[in-house]
């Protein structure tokens, strides 16, 4: 939903971690995920800003897991996401740039059970950089665009999705084009789903990177920010129109707000969550 930029910067200030995020979604009676995707933007925007005073530090950061500090140890003293660390500490043990990305998400294969051990704990705990949290993002995006689809099918507009698109090199398209779709009196030529929250920063990249060339090539269109949006990104442009979750009905719209985000299986683990969720498919 709208939110005020003191609204936002209040949650942007109160949440540090996932288990805050489920404390003041209760509190704030918002979805969960809305509080989430707050979180997950500001994760990104601190690992921009300490990333590379940390990675020229990584000979000093090794030097502390050998002493026996763990990785999880060591990125929540720098409140940095462990899984970030661990690649530090991998490309400091002298392992190819290759394979440091693969011992990192899958957590194996290192030749060294404590480091393995640890670089699966790292994984658990990483709530943006893990295996895990990657296959939940894609998730969320493929079930903002299966909503979408489903209700353009249900107002009877026509539309081409981007995957049946004819691609031409470098041209940017966005996840539907659209045609006899009027929304709250606005004719939308085409539909782009991001399962994020928009503030200004965010909303600025997006209008950069791609709204704004689709506005250029194909006219009026609609963005639906699935997990909410600063309400002062509204009427900026006259050939956009903002939308999310608060706008739709869909039997997956609660998996989308919540279920793909942090919620923990019996074992407290994340894998278990995402397969059924995977499974629930059909629903």
């Amino acid at each position: 939903m709208p939110l005020s930029p003191e609204e936002y910067h209040r949650i942007y200030s109160l949440v540090s971690s996932p288990e805050e995020a489920r404390i003041y979604a209760s509190k704030l009676r918002l979805p969960q995920g809305v509080l989430e995707a707050v979180l997950n933007l500001k994760i990104i925007r601190s690992v921009k800003e300490g990333y590379h005073l940390l990675e020229r530090r990584k000979e000093e950061l090794l030097a502390e897991w050998r002493a026996g500090r763990s990785i999880v140890e060591i990125a929540e003293e720098r409140n940095f996401p462990p899984v970030l660390i661990a690649r530090f500490l991998l490309s400091a043990m002298g392992f190819s740039r290759r394979k440091v990305k693969k011992l990192a998400l899958n957590a194996r294969g290192s030749g060294d059970e404590r480091l393995d051990m640890e670089l699966a704990e790292a994984q658990l705990r990483d709530f943006v950089f893990s295996k895990q949290a990657h296959e939940k993002q894609r998730l969320r995006g493929e079930l903002g665009e299966e909503i979408i689809k489903s209700w353009l099918h249900r107002r009877g507009a026509t539309f081409i999705s981007e995957d049946s698109m004819v691609k031409v090199a470098g041209a940017k398209t966005p996840d539907f084009l659209v045609s006899g779709l009027r929304i709250l009196g606005m004719r939308v030529a085409w539909v782009e789903s991001k399962a994020v929250f928009a503030d200004e920063e965010e909303h600025k990249l997006y209008m950069r990177k791609q709204l704004s060339h689709y506005i250029k090539n194909f006219g009026p269109g609609m963005v639906v920010y699935w997990y909410g949006y600063v309400d002062t990104i509204l009427g900026v442009n006259k050939d956009l129109l903002i939308l999310d979750y608060t706008y739709f009905t869909h039997p997956k719209l609660e998996m989308l707000l919540n279920g793909c985000w942090t919620t923990r299986d019996e074992d407290g683990g994340y894998e278990g969550v995402y397969n059924r969720l995977r499974e629930n498919e059909h629903l």
